[in-house]
């Protein structure tokens, strides 16, 4: 896999459908700029910040109106496994897929797993998954925060796996996990399989739709990357993914159990140093930062009406 995605994928990309594109113009002058970036010390800067509200309109067209989310699988669990040094407080534990919704049109971050990857766990919930399913078929493009089966299982392991792989958009260094590491049973690619994906590469940001702008943030999985969205409204989120599991992580500074993070094979160093420009940058800036599996975060979000419970899946 090069650099750049070959002719066919920058196509499809072009055309993933109702307005939904990324500028592989704007992409390929961002590998230069994100080289720049690369030299600093940390590139979470003001300046970081700057740059991706300024790629907001990058690709043209209407800005999203909305955010939908929605969990296949609840749970609860002590604030100490997701925090270091929390408490043995039980907090409610979530895995969504999250819709960024247009005018026309949507992308879809993240994508859920089906109950087998699940473990048959008492949480799943089958409706909420087969929704998830529906909207990623319906969606013009599909993202993942991450390369592990509770956020791709849905486009490499499902029954719309083969159908929405063409307009799902994984990085080289998610694929390269999900080829050479997958952390879990039946989420491996193999080369054949991996050609089906639209593959790209980016050193630091990447708009792909109107108002939407990839941040790659390695550190949890070496594919890790953060979600910015500028909404109509001119209300900011980015979707964080796992870089926490708990808001309390950003809000203290405090990393996941070092154990635990040891084990998943974590850069602490990368971790620590997004989690003080979310803490000291972002949140200051009035930009929501959404904790993929915080659902208390979650819900509070849709009480401030950065996001909305559910997804679009048209008449159904």
């Amino acid at each position: 896999m090069g650099s750049r995605p070959s002719r066919s994928t920058r196509h499809a990309l072009a055309t993933a459908g109702r307005g939904i594109l990324l500028a592989t113009t704007t992409a390929v002058a961002l590998v230069a700029h994100g080289a720049a970036l690369a030299a600093q010390a940390s590139p979470y800067t003001a300046t970081l910040l700057r740059d991706v509200r300024g790629l907001a309109h990058a690709v043209p067209g209407p800005l999203p109106v909305a955010i939908g989310y929605l969990s296949m699988q609840d749970d609860s669990s002590a604030v100490s496994d997701a925090v270091e040094g929390g408490p043995k407080t039980r907090i409610f534990e979530v895995t969504p897929a999250f819709q960024v919704r247009y005018p026309a049109g949507s992308i879809m971050v993240d994508a859920g797993m089906d109950r087998e990857a699940a473990g048959g766990a008492s949480g799943f919930r089958q409706d909420a998954f087969d929704r998830i399913l529906a909207a990623c078929r319906k969606a013009g493009l599909i993202v993942a925060t991450h390369e592990h089966l509770d956020h791709v299982g849905g486009v490499v392991r499902s029954p719309a796996a083969a159908e929405v792989a063409p307009k799902t958009l994984l990085t080289r260094a998610q694929v390269q996990t999900l080829v050479s590491n997958p952390k879990a049973a039946g989420i491996a690619l193999d080369s054949a399989a991996a050609r089906r994906y639209l593959v790209v590469d980016y050193d630091r940001l990447l708009p792909i739709g109107p108002g939407v702008v990839l941040i790659r943030a390695p550190g949890h999985t070496p594919g890790s990357q953060m979600v910015y969205v500028r909404l109509a409204s001119g209300q900011e989120v980015i979707l964080a993914g796992d870089i926490a599991w708990h808001m309390s992580g950003i809000e203290q500074q405090r990393q996941k159990p070092d154990t635990t993070s040891r084990q998943m094979g974590e850069n602490r160093t990368q971790i620590g140093e997004e989690l003080a420009w979310l803490k000291n940058t972002v949140l200051p800036a009035g930009i929501a930062v959404a904790v993929s599996h915080d659902g208390t975060e979650l819900q509070d979000l849709v009480r401030r009406g950065f996001l909305h419970p559910g997804l679009d899946v048209g008449g159904s």
